[in-house]
């Protein structure tokens, strides 16, 4: 101690003075002080990790530099480093604040000031999972349908932070299906989306591939058109006998197939169906006639049953006869037209039977007294099936004349 405090008078100026020549020497200008902004780096990176943070940003450093650099200071003289290795990996990836070191790298710098002097770090661990590939083709327009999309890959890995790379549901490959039907056929970029299909990871993992190769093939959708039943009738019922109605069940069918193929369908035929020869009512189950590509629309075959409904056939034919009084009694009834005209109709068998004897008009004067009168005509029984459809005139002039006065006998002379 002693030897220390021996001549202390002389050792405290020695230090007094060299402290005023250092001061000097600073106000002198030898040395100046500025900052600058240097960027962030981080260093010792934990094995199997990824910084979550992303670009850790610049700090502005506050440093004295001597005046005899031969450079003027740049963010090149400087080295701002972070130490990852000082992140806790047990609690990651939850933030952490971490030291920012900044050196000079240029001798004759001193650094007084780093602001900010921590930085705020996120890491995790990496992780790798395969996870399946799924094709949204978004809305598919109007009339179109498609076909189940092919892919290159059913499964992609996907590579980042082990929390974000968790999150991950599936990866989807987005196409767009134009409305000119042109097939889909090319690579498509993937996105990696959670169960609620949100995308996710955007920036922070990787998808090996990044694309796949989509195929999809875009056809017009299938419409439904209801048209008529037409039943295809051949042939001719047997003498005497008609084709009176034909009945349909279902009447309307609806059918199912392109719209090229639907163009113009207004109706659709039956299978041939022959009544050649029938003299009682046919039932069918007919096969309808459909284009290639239609189909009913319920799935079900193609068949419907057609009744056609054969009856005797009726026709009309017209008599011109004779009329006659009756019950004028002992008058005489004396009508003003020798003929009149009628029209009968029904069976073409029981008309031809029939003739002009068997169709005797009448007008019927009983009670009446001498004197002119328009009576109406009548016939009397027609065969079954026969009807009368018309007697022309529909009045008949008649004189009724009451009888002539015998002329007396002359008695003979005596």
């Amino acid at each position: 101690m002693s030897i220390l405090l021996r001549n202390w008078h002389l050792k405290l100026s020695a230090v007094l003075l060299a402290t005023v020549l250092y001061t000097g020497l600073v106000f002198s200008g030898s040395f100046e002080e500025d900052s600058i902004n240097v960027r962030v780096n981080g260093v010792n990176a934990p094995d199997s990790s990824i910084v979550m943070s992303g670009d850790l940003g610049l700090v502005e450093v506050r440093y004295r530099a001597s005046q005899d650099l031969p450079t003027t200071v740049s963010e090149q003289a400087f080295a701002a480093t972070v130490d990852l290795s000082e992140y806790d990996m047990e609690r990651a990836p939850e933030p952490q604040v971490l030291d920012v070191v900044v050196e000079p790298l240029v001798e004759g710098i001193e650094i007084l000031n780093v602001l900010p002097p921590t930085v705020r770090m996120e890491i995790d661990r990496v992780e790798v999972r395969t996870v399946p590939v799924e094709v949204d083709p978004g809305e598919v327009p109007a009339g179109l349908e498609i076909g189940e999309p092919v892919v290159s890959d059913e499964e992609v890995r996907v590579r980042g932070p082990a929390s974000v790379v968790g999150a991950v549901d599936r990866v989807v490959a987005l196409i767009r299906i134009d409305d000119s039907e042109i097939d889909v056929n090319r690579p498509v970029n993937l996105v990696a989306v959670d169960v609620q299909g949100q995308p996710v990871g955007t920036g922070l993992i990787d998808i090996e591939p990044e694309t796949v190769s989509v195929q999809v093939d875009v056809r017009a959708t299938e419409t439904t058109q209801t048209v008529t039943v037409r039943p295809d009738i051949e042939g001719t019922p047997a003498p005497g006998f008609a084709l009176e109605s034909l009945a349909v069940e279902p009447v309307t069918v609806t059918l199912r197939g392109l719209p090229e193929e639907l163009s113009g369908i207004l109706g659709v035929s039956t299978e041939p169906l022959s009544i050649a020869g029938s003299s009682e009512d046919q039932v069918f189950e007919a096969q309808l006639q459909l284009p290639d590509g239609v189909e009913l629309d319920d799935g079900e075959e193609p068949i419907v049953t057609v009744t056609a409904t054969i009856g005797p056939s009726v026709s009309s034919r017209t008599f011109v006869v004779g009329v006659i009084c009756a019950g004028a009694g002992e008058n005489e009834c004396i009508p003003a037209i020798d003929q009149l005209t009628i029209t009968l109709s029904g069976p073409g068998g029981a008309l031809s039977a029939l003739g002009p004897g068997d169709l005797t008009p009448t007008v019927d004067a009983s009670g009446l007294a001498p004197g002119t009168y328009d009576l109406a005509p009548s016939i009397g029984a027609l065969p079954g099936g026969v009807e009368l459809l018309n007697i022309t005139p529909g009045s008949v002039s008649v004189t009724v004349n009451a009888p002539a006065t015998p002329t007396p006998t002359p008695t003979p002379a005596p």
